[in-house]
């Protein structure tokens, strides 16, 4: 083996260099043609460029609008499953109503979508159902969970602050004074919607205002939960509890900017 110090390292690196940059110039100044027979391995994809989006009051509607629609395919999913019994019996006429005021807020903000020049948008966002709902839905119907029921429930408050969070952070975007007032009017009903769903999973006068679990120190659910204005991931856990008493948590966020309902995107219903 030959020993070389770095000096020698580094002096050979830079002839090299060197000699490969003459070796270049000479190729070009003697016109040689690149013949491809220097084999190489794998082909560079070719590269398609996203097509420009602009993030326009009739996105933000239509993406509200999505929502809309996932809420509403949360309530029917938790009608289909049957499991509302009991004391929870009385749940599924709020579900139902709940389904009906989506419906309505769908109708509304698509028709202020229309009247801006953009197509109405009646499919929930599915990248949210991919990201939250479906695997929602997958950890609660799964064995061994012993309170689907109250899951769904969770699910649903979740959803509706969700819906309510996307509104909020809407009003800011909208550049029409009079599509902000129509925004957040719909917003504060998604937020009754989840005042009164917390009411029936921590239910009383300690289930109003914030606290805290004493065993876990994670904040309870409360039908007022912070003060107004909050933006924040909402958590949701669910599913069969571990050994250590945990269950599984969901963090959901607004929609992003890969998640907007671009004037591009079709509804696939």
């Amino acid at each position: 083996m030959i020993a070389l110090s770095r000096r020698e390292l580094l002096r050979l690196s830079g002839l090299s260099l060197a000699s490969g940059l003459v070796l270049a110039a000479c190729g070009k100044q003697s016109g040689l043609v690149d013949d491809n027979a220097i084999a190489s391995l794998g082909q560079a994809p070719k590269i398609t460029p996203l097509a420009e989006a602009e993030v326009t009051d009739a996105v933000l509607l239509r993406t509200a609008a999505s929502l809309e629609y996932n809420a509403i395919e949360t309530y029917m999913t938790a009608l289909d499953l049957g499991i509302f019994t009991g004391d929870l019996a009385k749940v599924t006429e709020m579900v139902k109503r709940f389904t009906d005021d989506h419906q309505q807020h769908a109708d509304a903000v698509n028709a202020l979508a229309v009247k801006l020049g953009a197509k109405e948008y009646r499919c929930s966002n599915t990248r949210i159902n991919d990201l939250y709902i479906a695997p929602a839905l997958k950890i609660i119907t799964e064995d061994g969970n012993p309170n689907p029921a109250m899951d769904i429930v969770a699910l649903a408050h979740a959803v509706e602050n969700l819906a309510a969070e996307t509104y909020q952070s809407v009003v800011g975007l909208l550049t029409d004074p009079m599509l902000r007032a129509d925004a957040i009017r719909i917003g504060q009903q998604e937020a009754r919607h989840a005042a009164l769903l917390a009411q029936i999973l921590n239910p009383g006068l300690q289930g109003v205002g914030p606290t805290s679990n004493e065993k876990t120190g994670k904040p309870n659910i409360a039908a007022v939960p912070s003060p107004f204005g909050s933006l924040a991931n909402i958590q949701l856990a669910i599913g069969k509890p571990k050994p250590d008493g945990s269950r599984i948590t969901l963090l959901l966020e607004t929609p992003s900017l890969n998640s907007l309902i671009y004037e591009s995107v079709v509804c696939q219903a």
